[in-house]
Order: structure tokens, then sequence, then C-alpha cells
């Protein structure tokens, strides 16, 4: 049986979304997610902040619709990358490969031109 990667966060934008393309034209955009935890013992908010990656239509509409500070829910599945640095040392990087995402706050729409 395959094991279950699944992950569900809601947060703010830490930054705009990057949106880049590959060689093949396929977009993709990448941003962090501000998560915020529970208090701790000593009462302090404490912020976590997840790398976001989108592909395809959906790295296009994190392009267009998303801006630092804007409240999202993301689905997707947890990514750990690793690779050696130009000094040969060994690293890891993890973040979410999106699957979904909806906007939790209002957007006031453009107004059409005449």
């Amino acid at each position: 049986m395959a094991g279950l990667n699944k992950t569900i966060l809601t947060g703010r934008l830490a930054q705009d979304p990057e949106v880049r393309y590959t060689k093949d034209e396929k977009p993709m955009a990448h941003f962090s997610l501000a998560v915020e935890r529970f208090p701790g013992k000593d009462g302090e908010k404490t912020v976590d902040f997840i790398n976001c990656l989108a592909w395809g239509p959906l790295a296009k509409t994190c392009g267009e619709y998303l801006k630092k500070g804007r409240m999202v829910a993301v689905e997707g599945r947890l990514q750990i990358r690793k690779f050696e640095d130009k000094d040969g040392n060994k690293k890891s990087f993890s973040e979410v490969v999106l699957n979904q995402l909806q906007m939790l706050d209002f957007v006031k729409p453009k107004k059409a031109e005449v």
C-alpha cells in the first residue's frame, strides 16, 4: 500500500508569488506562506514560513490574483529535495507542491474600462 502525503494549510502570503517558465513554457509559481501556530506557554505567537510551489494553470492563477498579505488555503503534497551546494555540503529543502488553492479574503473586482 502506498503512503499518504497530504498537506492542508491556511495562512497569508509572505511575498508576491514569483512566476517563471520552464524551457517547455510550462508556468511555475513559488511563494512563501506565513502560517501561525498556536501560542506556546509564554503566549508568544509563532509563525512558520512554508515554501509553496504551483505548476500549470494554477501557477498562472497565483501570479494573476495573489499578492503579499492575501489569506489562502492550500492543499498539496510535501516534497523534500536534497542537493549538494557548491562547497559539497549536503542540503535539503522542503516545499508543498499544490494541487488546490482557495482564496479566503475578498478582492475588489477591477472596474471595467469604457
